[in-house]
């Protein structure tokens, strides 16, 4: 395992330095060949550490004599592995500690040998749960490492269920995938991964497969052969309540990495004019790779911005903006964003109001136009969503395809909280023009 705390190690300086998380870890396995086994034990280090930030750091820092940001890079990131490993891994503490001093040599930083076996081993003896703090927020971001800003955030909008959504940031869960519908069912789907040794059963939304990877959920032959693909059931949700239908125009505005595209495009039963579009142009390739994977002919992909007027969108007959966002109905799948300042949020919920309000001069009187976040905070969903229908009389809130059990339900616009309706914080609305 030393090449593979060594190649730990490195992302995670890599990480604190610049990028985002699952491409930081990504280049450092592409860069080293290495067996599966110690690939699995680096993704499971290196997101670990990621997901315990906080509270690594505040053990650490309890037996160091000066801040943890004056450490040099390399030490910090053996510190936290060390820690994490015995820890949350079942590594016993006197190997955990060992492998981190032979680790700290092994990057040049013999000097600092002494300093992590010293601070790991009265580190070990921290306990956060028995700690006293400041005040609750502080205790949720040390316990379930996440920023305050964001635990502030879920404290007043969410008083009492906070804790539980804070724990659903590290409850396992499959992962979620939809079936193509032109192709196979879920039942046929979940044959044809159970037949390559993966688990899977039916999930709560026609079409849905919950699965257990060992690896790669793209690495099977049926994802080759356009199966399936990845797709968390919320934002299935939000799809299947545009209601599209064979034969319509519809548009699909913040589309990358594709997988409402793919799911608009099977309830279309690949008939009609699916128009696939992202501000990203360097992320249109990603659509157009599943598009044709899954063997959609009726999927158009295009550059453009949400939030820009395109006049040859007009008169459609279902539009999806599944509009950017702060993300945090998600930070159990991206680790990067329980940090978060959550700074310039007044300029994101003015963003959000003019790509909806843009999207619905695409619309036709009778049309339905969709909006969904992955985020559960009302400033970006309700308070939005709200603005627009009072600029725009001519829209309605309309039921969306249904309402999960532990979704909370206002004006027939959903909220799913993490741990209360699955794994992932969503927000979807559907509306309706009248004239």
């Amino acid at each position: 395992m030393d090449v593979a705390r060594r190649t730990a190690a490195l992302a995670l300086v890599h990480q604190e330095q610049s990028g985002y998380s699952n491409l930081v870890l990504a280049g450092a396995l592409e860069k080293h060949a290495l067996p599966p086994r110690d690939k699995a034990f680096v993704t499971a280090l290196f997101y670990g550490v990621t997901e315990r930030l906080l509270t690594l750091d505040w053990c650490l820092e309890r037996c160091l004599s000066r801040p943890m940001k004056k450490l040099d890079p390399q030490v910090r990131a053996v510190l936290r592995m060390g820690l994490y490993e015995a820890r949350y891994m079942g590594t016993p503490a006197a190997v955990a500690v060992s492998e981190a001093v032979a680790l700290c040599r092994a990057l040049k930083k013999s000097s600092a040998a002494g300093l992590v076996n010293a601070v790991l081993r009265r580190a070990l003896e921290q306990h956060p749960e028995q700690a006293q703090f400041a005040d609750e927020a502080e205790r949720f971001s040390v316990l379930y490492s996440v920023g305050l800003p964001a635990v502030r955030l879920l404290l007043r909008e969410y008083p009492a269920q906070c804790e539980k959504i804070l724990q659903a940031c590290f409850a396992p869960a499959p992962t979620a995938l939809r079936c193509n519908t032109l192709r196979t069912d879920a039942r046929g789907l979940c044959g044809a991964l159970e037949g390559e040794g993966i688990k899977a059963q039916e999930g709560g939304l026609p079409g849905a497969v919950l699965a257990h990877f060992a690896g790669s959920p793209a690495a099977t032959k049926a994802f080759a052969q356009g199966l399936y693909h990845v797709q968390g059931q919320a934002s299935q949700l939000a799809a299947l309540s545009l209601g599209a239908q064979p034969g319509e125009t519809v548009l699909d505005l913040c589309a990358a990495p594709g997988g409402k595209t793919l799911l608009l495009a099977q309830e279309m039963k690949g008939e009609g004019r699916l128009v696939s579009c992202d501000a990203a142009e360097g992320r249109l390739p990603l659509i157009e790779k599943a598009v044709k994977r899954c063997g959609f002919t009726n999927v158009t992909v295009r550059q453009n911005d949400a939030a820009v007027y395109n006049p040859a969108f007009q008169g459609a007959d279902r539009v999806l903006v599944d509009a950017p966002c702060s993300g945090l109905g998600i930070m159990a799948k991206k680790p990067d964003i329980r940090y978060k300042t959550l700074e310039g949020a007044e300029e994101l919920h003015a963003l959000q109001l003019k790509i909806l309000s843009t999207s619905a001069r695409y619309v036709k009187k009778g049309g339905r136009l969709v909006y969904s976040t992955c985020t559960v905070d009302p400033a970006e969903n309700q308070r939005v969503v709200r603005a627009f229908l009072a600029a725009q009389p001519g829209f309605r809130t309309v039921p969306p395809y249904c309402t999960p059990s532990g979704a909370l339900e206002e004006d027939h616009m959903l909220t799913l909280l993490p741990g209360f309706c699955g794994p992932d914080g969503f927000f979807i609305a559907a509306l309706e023009r009248s004239m």
